[in-house]
């Protein structure tokens, strides 16, 4: 459709657009399109050309068989590319800035292209023979249900053709979803997007639909959708961070599975999950880096804001994975997961409140904070305990740098982790790398399966200058496919790389204090200039006898005056 919606005369092109601003995807009549179609002087034309280019559907009114009931279509993006749909994401964007909740972009995302497959799935089992009612069943199962068989009515984005049926049809989505959307239905009124439509900024939803309902979903692979999804979040995080939102740079996700490396057929954990990208970015390992093609690895989070978890579900959604379960609470005293054979995890940093009688709620606090309890204004090594307990083989926690290294009940509770034996590496990353903060944050990486030749060491790896500029972000640096590949393969080798990466006893670490910072082991190499002294030398010559010149120059000139004031 979008070809045919290309190739029209422009005024054909302007019509459309303006019946979509008007119409959207609800149904019209002729006569209502007298004052949208006003400057077109044969309106019958216009909606002849429309029908015959595939941009319009024309069907009869039921209730009177002489008229006609006419419905736009919407432009096809099955063969759009990547950088196109994030255009389209972007002038939504824009349009709503400052203005209206970002997160509106998110819901319409989700629904319009949850919509799309739905309808694409339902004709495909049409054209299999199936009955509409039995079609419709099968695609409940196979994207989400959104047709309602006990009252037979179905609830997508096309057939909710005014503001308060897309209010309303959202709410019995989630209705019907309960375990897959827990509270969705909390992310649309927070957004506030059911008082909006009658709000001074109804124009720009109004416009906004109009924007999605141009395209078609459907052909759209998940992972694109999800791409396009988690680009939303990143593209507002900078403006978010400032108030208080945390999101992992997405490459930052890509590291951490490259380093826990999971398999298919496993359980991933992170206890706190956020908008869902680091357990997102684990499927996608299994996906793409060890070509699984339909991986069956249980994806489980916990988040404890509600809203937030709202996001990660969706996030999982539109990347097309079905296995993920997020739980809301505060996962330190109240974790609502089992034990997972990798972890990964971005906690928050320095957290405060969480020490031995806020530790002491959680049922199990013997067992999960064997080690000790965190100091009331750092609980880094209490989400640290968490992730040693829960987790069965591997885990990658980013964590605050002065985690490694400060003192009083830190220390101690560091020194017993490093006995245990299970830490297996600790990488600090580059600066400015995160959306909330310029330090730099670290990496350490949790092995209970460490080789026997590996048990007594810990390799530290220093990736201070793995960056290249944030290609959107000025102030910002990002790792690249390059770098990630570079840290993960001094991971892997565990051997010594000058100025990079050393492997360090635990002898050498017990007589550092315990001390886990990484520049105390490796610091970048330096590149010393090469300076000729003799070159230097003549260089100074020069400019000695240029200021002598000069000094003798503006002297001549002081006594000249001295002489005729006098």
């Amino acid at each position: 459709m979008f070809e045919n919606y290309v190739k029209l005369p422009p005024r054909f092109r302007k019509a459309y657009d303006l019946l979509l601003e008007r119409f959207g995807p609800s149904s019209f009549r002729y006569e209502e399109t007298e004052e949208v179609l006003k400057e077109y002087a044969n309106k019958k034309e216009v909606l002849s050309k429309l029908e015959k280019a595939g941009l319009l559907k024309v069907e009869v009114d039921e209730r009177d068989r002489r008229r006609r009931i006419y419905r736009l279509i919407p432009l096809n993006t099955g063969s759009v590319s990547k950088d196109e749909l994030i255009k389209l994401l972007k002038n939504a964007a824009d349009l709503i800035r400052t203005r209206v909740d970002y997160r509106v972009l998110l819901i319409f995302l989700f629904f319009k292209a949850i919509s799309d497959k739905y309808i694409e799935r339902e004709r495909y089992y049409l054209s299999n023979n199936y009955s509409r009612e039995d079609a419709r069943t099968l695609a409940n199962y196979d994207i989400l249900t959104l047709y309602d068989p006990e009252k037979g009515k179905l609830y997508t984005w096309q057939e909710l053709k005014s503001p308060e049926e897309l209010i309303n049809g959202l709410y019995r989505v989630v209705d019907m979803n309960r375990e897959k959307l827990k509270n969705l239905n909390l992310l649309i009124d927070r957004t506030g997007l059911p008082t909006l439509f009658n709000s001074e900024n109804a124009h720009l939803v109004n416009k906004l639909i109009n924007l999605f309902g141009k395209f078609d979903f459907s052909k759209v692979p998940y992972d694109a959708l999800g791409d396009a999804y988690e680009w939303i979040l990143y593209y507002f995080a900078p403006t978010k961070a400032k108030e208080g939102e945390i999101y992992t740079p997405i490459e930052v996700s890509r590291l951490l599975a490259h380093l826990v490396d999971p398999g298919d057929e496993e359980i991933i954990l992170d206890p706190a999950c956020g908008s869902g990208s680091m357990l997102v970015e684990q499927y996608l390992y299994i996906k793409n880096v060890k070509g699984v093609k339909n991986p069956s690895v249980e994806l489980i989070g916990q988040e404890a804001n509600e809203i937030t978890a709202v996001l990660a579900e969706l996030n999982a959604i539109l990347h097309g994975i079905k296995d993920i379960s997020i739980e809301v609470g505060d996962s330190l005293i109240n974790p609502k997961f089992v034990e997972a054979d990798r972890v990964v995890i971005n906690p928050p940093w320095s957290q405060d409140g969480y020490d031995e009688s806020t530790l002491k709620l959680n049922k199990d606090f013997r067992k999960i904070y064997k080690f000790g309890f965190t100091p009331k204004s750092y609980a880094d090594w209490a989400w640290i305990q968490l992730v040693v307990h829960f987790t069965k083989k591997r885990a990658g926690i980013v964590i605050d740098q002065g985690a490694l290294f400060r003192g009083g009940k830190e220390k101690n509770i560091r020194r017993q982790v490093l006995e245990a034996k299970i830490i297996d590496a600790v990488i600090l990353l580059p600066e400015k790398i995160f959306y909330n903060t310029q330090a730099p944050g670290v990496i350490i990486v949790l092995n209970k399966e460490k080789p026997k030749d590996r048990e007594d060491k810990v390799i530290f790896i220093n990736a201070s200058n793995e960056f290249i500029q944030h290609p959107e972000v000025k102030k910002l640096n990002k790792l690249s496919d390059e770098n990630i590949r570079r840290i993960a393969n001094a991971y892997r080798e565990f051997k010594d790389i000058e100025g990079f990466s050393k492997v360090v006893s635990l002898d050498e670490i017990k007589k550092n204090d315990y001390n886990l910072n990484v520049s105390l082991y490796v610091a970048p190499v330096v590149e010393e200039e090469d300076i000729n002294l003799e070159k230097e030398f003549e260089k100074f010559e020069c400019l000695h006898r240029d200021y002598v010149k000069r000094y003798e120059v503006v002297k001549g000139y002081l006594e000249e005056l001295k002489r005729l004031g006098a």
